[in-house]
């Protein structure tokens, strides 16, 4: 079951992510024409804002992971029962703490927007912060039922849910925007859904994990474990969410909301980009864990790294070629022309992202070792290089200049050192690794060619028009790993659930 469980989970993320970003790029553009460039800057300054909330956290879903599988791994049931109780007591404790910070940040809007907003800018920065302060608090008592269908590999509901959320949201924040309702509206369904998918997975984890929770004994001892074992995982998950959000705030208080507008243009496509990466990894988190605590070889641990990284590094150099080719002109049909610098941002963005992006699963490995520290300390000075670079560049070149200052030290702290660290401390054989990515190298060179060619000589124009490069382009790139990048092995992964689905095609037709 778990193995059906994993596969199809993969797919199912692959086709939610698919989707959510299918119906998003006909959303966004809807959006900010409905809203405008200043009312969609403002709401793209509060976003960031809200995601510092759900830093509250402190990284304890990585610690409830950890414990929850050994306890499993034992069938100790009472402990599992204990620790689910003490995570929704925790949980509940810091929603309020959220309210709380949430309100206090709202009620001082200049001090933590900056003065380059206008006074209705900041009203609706006030009411958009009391709307989303709300939807980050109820997330976190929620969030521990979605932790627990997670961590029992239950992916197949988790991704129909995922499905659901991306897909009906937008569409029913669509007709609300066409009808004259704004950004207070966006917030307000964004709360219904979460609300919504809560109550899901509470019904789910009742009655098909029939959940329990224990709330006597309350176990200081564990809980002084959780908290050493997630302090660092929260330094870095706090870094890292400075550094890729400092550059909107940055903007917001040296150029307005116009900027922030064009930049967040180009941050939603690298949310986009990492994705395609991070679905995958996620899924592996429980295996990873269930890996480590039974003590398996580092070998095998290193050739599952080299896996998914080889699977990660085809799929992000097909978009990264493939926004070469065809990611200008659709940067202006989606965006419009006051946005068209989004592209050479989202480029920036994209290329530095590849190195960490393709090793993600190494984040979960460094966890389940305990030997995330490291990694902390790392983010800590990316993200103190990222302000340092950034601030200059910001009020020299805007967006743009952010853009580069944050690439430099993502390359240069998330590639370079975690690479010599995962060698050294960790076990993972990176110079394999890195020998299994370049061996797909050779199969680039075409597809690489092809993108230049269609982005200096097409000129593709419509959506019809980038969609023929693009399934141009695609092919390309297909027939070019196939032949000259993929082991057999691959191959086989490929096509044998292909061959299963035909086959079952074929033998229906067969029967009529």
């Amino acid at each position: 079951m778990k193995i059906d469980q994993i596969k199809m989970g993969s797919l199912l993320s692959y086709l939610s992510l698919i989707l959510g970003t299918v119906v998003s790029l006909v959303y966004t553009p809807i959006m900010i024409e409905r809203l405008g460039q200043s009312e969609y800057g403002v709401y793209s300054i509060v976003l960031p804002m809200v995601s510092y909330l759900n830093l509250f956290s402190f990284g304890l879903g990585s610690a409830y992971t950890r414990f929850y599988t050994r306890y499993k791994e034992a069938n100790d049931k009472y402990n599992m029962a204990k620790l689910n109780g003490m995570f929704l007591v925790i949980y509940s404790l810091l929603g309020v703490l959220v309210l709380i910070v949430g309100f206090t940040i709202a009620a001082n809007p200049r001090l933590a927007f900056g003065q380059k907003l206008t006074e209705e800018e900041i009203e609706l920065a006030v009411r958009l912060m009391y709307i989303m302060t709300v939807t980050a608090a109820v997330s976190f008592p929620l969030s521990v039922f979605e932790s627990n269908t997670m961590v029992n590999e239950r992916y197949i509901f988790l991704k129909l849910l995922a499905i659901v959320k991306s897909v009906i949201n937008p569409l029913l924040i669509i007709p609300l925007l066409m009808i004259g309702l704004r950004s207070e509206a966006m917030a307000y369904m964004s709360l219904a859904f979460t609300l919504f998918s809560g109550v899901l997975n509470i019904i789910y984890c009742n009655k098909k994990l029939a959940i329990r929770f224990y709330f006597r004994d309350f176990d200081f001892k564990l809980l002084k474990s959780m908290f050493k074992f997630t302090g660092w995982v929260f330094v870095g998950i706090v870094v890292d969410q400075l550094n890729w959000s400092v550059d909107k705030l940055l903007l917001a208080w040296m150029h307005g909301s116009n900027e922030v507008a064009t930049y967040n243009v180009a941050s939603q496509l690298n949310i986009y980009y990492m994705s395609m990466a991070t679905t995958f990894s996620g899924i592996l988190t429980p295996r990873v864990h269930q890996m480590v605590a039974n003590k398996v070889p580092d070998k095998q641990i290193s050739d599952l790294f080299i896996r998914v990284g080889r699977f990660q590094f085809t799929i992000l150099t097909m978009i990264l070629f493939g926004f070469v080719a065809v990611g200008y002109p659709f940067v202006l049909l989606w965006a419009g022309e006051a946005n068209a610098n989004a592209f050479v941002i989202a480029l920036l963005l994209f290329i530095p992202t590849i190195l960490p992006s393709i090793q993600n699963l190494g984040i979960e490995i460094l966890r389940a070792k305990n030997m995330h520290k490291f990694r902390s300390l790392v983010y800590v000075l990316v993200a103190v290089l990222n302000i340092v670079i950034s601030i200059p560049l910001c009020a020299l070149f805007g967006a743009v200049g952010v853009a580069i200052g944050t690439a430099i030290p993502v390359f240069i702290g998330n590639g370079l050192i975690m690479n010599w660290y995962y060698n050294k401390y960790i076990g993972l054989d990176i110079p394999r690794f890195w020998r299994r990515i370049t061996a797909l190298l050779p199969s680039l060179v075409v597809p690489a060619i092809a993108a230049i060619l269609i982005a200096c000589l097409a000129h593709a124009s419509g959506y019809l028009g980038i969609l023929f490069w693009g399934v141009i382009y695609v092919v390309i790139f297909i027939v070019s790993v196939w032949l000259i990048g993929l082991t057999p092995r691959e191959k086989e992964i490929v096509t044998s659930p292909l061959k299963r689905i035909i086959y079952k095609i074929l033998s229906k037709l067969l029967r009529l």
